[in-house]
């Protein structure tokens, strides 16, 4: 078997060579860091305002909500991670120094090791929490639910099966990160407790490529075919629904680039930083595309307040713009008139019968006794 260690020690650090010799540092390395913690910070407060929706505007929080906090939080290892795979890119200090030499390559291969199991996991979050609202969604639509139980159950499968290989790519584990395999093949000597990890990131992006493609698109038309919703508003919700579409040019893309990046010792070198960004936009693709919807609650109480303060400002009354044209040009305007109720009794004086007067109270049979005079007191 292809030593692991030294195909990707290449990647991470020793990548950094071309033509014979090591460029000091990876291409678009700080860029790449930049990159990884300002859309983990927008994915941050992206998902921060979806629970606030959900929460309180809304008063549910569901399984898809936390499966998509789980996935924030593991975009958050994938970015200090990045930053120490650009770290163990620099061999500025390293030329003529064997044993720093030494720490860049096992702190390379270590970073990449780690940067494995975060891009597995966090991929899996968020494809749990796409498909488990759509399993809420389509619970009362027979052959689409059976569709997407289907796809959690193959993203599940999937994502521990490739999770295991990364994590047992060598045997033991800790020979991934170790030195002494990694020089082995620069001597002809190929380490045969480790696999190719090249393998493994063909086929995980191939596989993400295709289910990021079919979770996006198979609700569209589902939603296309709900004859008891306005043609405008299914309109509306596949549009919604199409945003997801950036995820999988972005998982496209970055399978693009792994092709290159694994060509050749100089690619690598050139290609390790647009691999992690890539790799970063392909994740929080996925975040911002399914959270952004859930985010209308909230754009519609901003659109009830401002409807409201333009409620509340005062406007004068039709009848005021009626009277106001005839007091315009008049010096001495009248006082307004009050105006006479009639009375639905007769009023004193309106016939020539004297009043009548009141009429006495009436006397009780039995003059009334208190309480206490009786003795009957409490």
């Amino acid at each position: 078997m292809t030593g692991a260690s030294g195909t990707e020690g290449g990647g991470g650090g020793g990548g950094n060579g071309g033509n014979g010799g090591f460029m000091l540092k990876a291409y678009h390395g700080d860029i790449c860091v930049i990159i990884a913690f300002a859309l983990t910070s927008l994915s941050t407060v992206v998902v921060a305002l979806r629970f606030y929706a959900r929460y309180y505007l809304v008063g549910k929080l569901s399984s898809s909500d936390w499966m998509m906090l789980l996935g924030v939080i593991s975009t958050w290892g994938s970015a200090v991670v990045n930053y120490y795979q650009i770290l163990y890119t620099d061999y500025t200090d390293a030329i003529g120094n064997m044993q720093r030499w030494k720490e860049i390559v096992v702190g390379s291969l270590l970073s990449f090791w780690i940067y494995r199991i975060f891009y597995i996991v966090d991929l899996f979050f968020i494809k749990m929490s796409i498909l488990l609202f759509y399993n809420y969604v389509a619970s009362a639509h027979k052959s689409f639910h059976y569709i997407v139980r289907t796809l959690m159950v193959v993203v599940c499968t999937s994502s521990f099966g490739m999770l295991l290989a990364a994590i047992l790519s060598c045997n033991p584990p800790s020979d991934a990160w170790s030195f002494e395999v990694f020089i082995q093949p620069f001597y002809g000597t190929y380490a045969t407790q480790c696999y190719n990890p090249t393998i493994l990131w063909y086929f995980s992006a191939g596989f993400n490529l295709v289910t990021d493609t079919v979770i996006w698109f198979i609700p569209i038309p589902f939603v296309l075919n709900l004859s008891s919703m306005p043609l405008r508003r299914r309109f509306g919700l596949a549009g919604v629904f199409s945003i997801g579409t950036m995820a999988i040019a972005a998982s496209g893309v970055r399978l693009w680039i792994l092709i290159q990046w694994s060509s050749g010792w100089e690619k690598q070198g050139m290609n390790t930083a647009n691999l992690l960004i890539w790799g970063q936009v392909e994740q929080h693709a996925g975040i911002l595309s399914a959270s952004i919807p859930f985010l209308r609650p909230i754009s519609r109480k901003i659109k009830a307040m401002f409807t409201n303060c333009k409620r509340e400002q005062p406007s004068p009354s039709p009848a005021a713009k009626l009277i106001a044209p005839l007091f315009a040009h008049d010096p001495n305007p009248l006082p307004p008139r009050t105006p006479i109720i009639p009375s639905p009794s007769p009023t004193f004086g309106s016939s020539g019968s004297e009043p009548s007067r009141a009429q006495e109270a009436p006397r009780p049979v039995q003059p009334m006794r208190s309480v206490l005079d009786s003795g009957n007191a409490y």
